[in-house]
């Protein structure tokens, strides 16, 4: 009886023991992605104004071309970058052309957002969860695994008063 009641003692002290934590793994997005379509949300805030959009996303080495809708899917704007530069498409608008994403949004928004750097972070050729570019603090704050890749699932973008919430809602990445 004695052996019996050292060994269950034995045994509620290993269950009550701490185990080391674990090292955590570091994280990073990647490998890069060749080609990817993505959906979701874009919020935009610029001072006092908001804004809040859903996007579809397709990229593929040699162009990108994002459809923004409104909350409720209605086609708002259409964004290309090629070879020859960047684009953007409005119902019953001009074309507003540029050589390149933030000299459009440059002239569109009035603040060079960081589109070039954001395509990379999305296609996961920047492997890191947060840096900054061209006075933009940029931060992964949540990923997904999918396949054989890790990719941004809510990427914010932040500088002086305009900040920049992107969360992609569904992936999807040909074999």
């Amino acid at each position: 009886m004695r052996s019996w009641l050292v060994c269950l003692a034995a045994l509620l002290l290993v269950a009550c023991a701490e185990f080391p934590p674990q090292p955590e793994i570091a994280l990073t997005l990647g490998p890069p992605l060749q080609r990817f379509s993505a959906e979701g949300r874009i919020s935009l805030r610029q001072g006092e104004r908001r804004d809040h959009l859903r996007f579809r996303w397709q990229h593929v080495p040699e162009s990108d071309v994002v459809l923004l809708m409104s909350p409720l899917g209605q086609g708002l704007a259409e964004l290309t970058r090629d070879a020859s530069g960047a684009r953007l498409m409005q119902p019953n608008q001009t074309v507003i052309v540029a050589d390149t994403l933030p000299q459009l949004a440059q002239r569109v928004f009035g603040a060079p957002l960081p589109l070039e750097a954001m395509a990379e972070w999305m296609r996961g050729a920047r492997p890191a969860l947060s840096g900054e570019v061209d006075g933009w603090r940029m931060v992964i704050s949540d990923t997904s695994e999918f396949r054989l890749s890790r990719l941004l699932r809510v990427m914010e973008a932040s500088r002086e008063d305009v900040e920049l919430k992107l969360i992609v809602d569904d992936w999807d990445v040909p074999e």
